[in-house]
């Protein structure tokens, strides 16, 4: 449930000199009827398809990626003019057919002044918007924070007030051209680990940003998740599973108090037991430790699980107390007895 389909057919190769299917469609009511059909094969089983549960279906993939003149556009070949009439037919004519899916879009890049020129003309053109997809590559969750806050006021100016807000791309980078490399290597280690944590965390406890999909898990440089070669989990396969263990909870706990870089995920189950993620993440690789003190306000024991350099989210103790002295890129679970 909740699989998010796109509307591009274009990905690979829009990294290639020559750009493959990025030009937009000579004929914008015929490749809606195309995605019609599509949506048909693969959720009501036409031409010998599939009834899959697929909700989300997504218009596009970051046309405002590159500047209107840019000579070598890689995702939208067109203008913006010609992207928003494209995107009113096609999600005017999906939403007749389908009224009971959840149709959005556009995947935004990183332009925020394109965002707000977008969801204007979408308002005035009475178009419909069930999600609002966009994509952020960031060193901090609080940048991560600022442009989910940004966008979800750019949505309910507009009066997309209960339009969804879908971070559907999303990794560490601290930058694309001399950090690069250093970027990469990080996503794979514990700092990308701790990074990935802290962002769940932010938004958690956020309700500027609805659903989080990070990328990628596919054989990829930017995956953190699963070793290229060997496909083992790296270290951001644990903060994932640990995520996964607050679906059995039945109520978020937040913190009265935070030391500046921790980041908390906490809950407790039907039985009142306490489960908490606590993470340290911070940008500066030589940060001091944080020494932390937690205080659920009662005396029970909690085994405690660490994800570090030389751990990989294993039981190292059971306790009382909970004091900590956490390296940076550090992250620990508490859980109950």
């Amino acid at each position: 449930s909740g699989v998010l389909a796109r509307f591009v057919l274009f990905l690979s190769g829009i990294h290639q000199i020559k750009k493959h299917h990025t030009l937009p469609p000579k004929n914008f009511e015929k490749w809606a009827r195309i995605c019609e059909r599509i949506i048909r094969h693969y959720t009501e089983g036409w031409a010998n398809g599939y009834t899959l549960d697929m909700p989300y279906w997504e218009i596009w993939n970051e046309p405002d990626l590159d500047a209107e003149d840019s000579p070598n556009k890689r995702t939208w070949g067109g203008t913006k003019a010609e992207f928003f009439d494209f995107y009113e037919i096609v999600a005017k004519y999906l939403k007749s057919r389908f009224p009971h899916l959840k149709i959005g879009g556009p995947a935004l890049a990183w332009r925020e002044d394109w965002a707000d020129d977008f969801l204007c003309e979408m308002q005035k053109r009475s178009v419909s918007l069930d999600f609002f997809s966009w994509h952020i590559y960031a060193a901090t969750p609080e940048e991560v924070k600022r442009k989910a806050t940004v966008l979800r006021d750019f949505l309910d100016k507009y009066g997309y007030e209960k339009t969804e807000s879908v971070l559907n791309e999303w990794n560490y980078i601290r930058g694309w051209t001399d950090d690069f490399v250093y970027s990469i290597e990080a996503i794979h280690g514990m700092k990308g680990a701790a990074f990935v944590a802290s962002v769940m965390a932010t938004a958690q406890s956020s309700s500027a940003v609805d659903m989080l999909m990070y990328y990628d898990t596919r054989p990829s440089a930017f995956n953190g998740v699963f070793d290229f070669y060997t496909y083992r989990p790296l270290k951001t396969y644990t903060c994932f599973k640990w995520y996964g263990e607050f679906y059995d909870l039945i109520s978020e706990v937040s913190a009265t108090a935070l030391p500046k870089d921790i980041y908390l995920l906490c809950g407790v189950d039907k039985d009142g037991k306490v489960t908490a993620v606590i993470t340290h993440y911070s940008e500066n690789d030589e940060k001091e430790n944080a020494k932390i003190k937690v205080d659920f306000g009662k005396d029970s024991e909690y085994d405690v699980f660490l994800l570090d350099k030389a751990h990989d989210g294993e039981r190292v103790k059971t306790a009382t107390d909970l004091t900590f002295d956490m390296p940076v890129h550090t992250c620990i679970k508490i859980k109950e007895r």
